[in-house]
C-alpha cells in the first residue's frame, strides 16, 4: 500500500475512532437514556450526512488536481480548506452522537489540532509550489472560516470518476462508522456489554 503525508493523519483519526466505539460501547454516558440523548444522536447524524456531502462535493473540486494546479473555485472559492473543515463536522456528529460531553470535546480538539496543522503543511506546500499566486489566493480567502460572498462555481468541471468514486466511499465510511456508533450505543443500553467507567 503507497504512502502519502496524510498517512500518519489518516492512521491516528482511524484509531481516534476505534476508541471512542470501544468507550461507546462499555461506558455509562450523562445523556445516553434522556430524550436530550436521542436528540443530540439525530443531530450528531445530521452533522455526519452533511459533512460527507460536502466532502463530495469538494472532491469533486480538488480531487485529482491538487497536485496540478491552485483550485480555486466550488468550495475552494469560499474557504482553502473545506476538506478539514467538512472533517471537523463530521467529527462533531460524531461527539454529539456518542451522547457524551467528555467523549464530544476530546474528540473535537484532538482532530482540530491534527487537522489545524495539516492545513499549515499543507499551506506551505502549495506556497512552495504556486508561490505569488498562493500569497494572493491566501490573502483573499480564509483558511477555515467561509466567506460566502466569494463562492463561485464554474460552468464546467473536469470530473475524474475514479477519484469521485473514492470520495463516495469516504462519505459511506462516515455513515458506516455512525451505524456502528449507534450499534455499540445500544448493546451497551441493553447490557450486552459491561459497564466499566461513566463519562459526563
Amino acid at each position: 500500500m503507497s504512502s502519502s503525508p496524510s498517512t500518519p493523519r489518516l492512521r491516528i483519526t482511524v484509531a481516534l475512532l476505534v476508541v471512542v466505539l470501544a468507550l461507546v460501547a462499555v461506558s455509562e454516558r450523562g445523556w445516553a437514556t434522556s430524550l436530550a440523548g436521542v436528540a443530540l444522536q439525530l443531530a450528531g447524524l445530521a452533522c455526519i450526512a452533511c459533512a460527507a456531502l460536502g466532502r463530495v462535493w469538494a472532491s469533486v473540486f480538488i480531487a485529482g488536481f491538487k497536485d496540478e494546479t491552485l483550485v480555486r473555485s466550488g468550495p475552494y472559492s469560499a474557504l482553502r480548506h473545506p476538506l478539514y473543515l467538512l472533517s471537523l463536522l463530521a467529527a462533531l456528529g460524531i461527539g454529539l452522537a456518542t451522547r457524551s460531553l467528555a467523549i464530544m470535546l476530546a474528540l473535537v480538539a484532538t482532530l482540530g489540532t491534527i487537522h489545524a496543522a495539516a492545513a499549515r503543511r499543507e499551506d506551505a506546500v502549495l506556497h512552495a509550489r504556486h508561490g505569488a499566486a498562493f500569497g494572493d489566493y491566501r490573502r483573499a480567502v480564509r483558511a477555515f472560516w467561509p466567506r460566502r460572498s466569494s463562492y463561485e462555481i464554474p460552468e464546467r468541471l473536469e470530473i475524474r470518476p475514479r477519484v469521485l468514486w473514492k470520495a463516495f466511499l469516504d462519505a459511506g465510511s462516515l455513515l458506516g462508522y455512525y451505524a456502528l456508533l449507534v450499534l455499540a450505543d445500544a448493546l451497551q443500553l441493553a447490557g450486552v456489554t459491561p459497564t466499566w467507567l461513566a463519562l459526563p
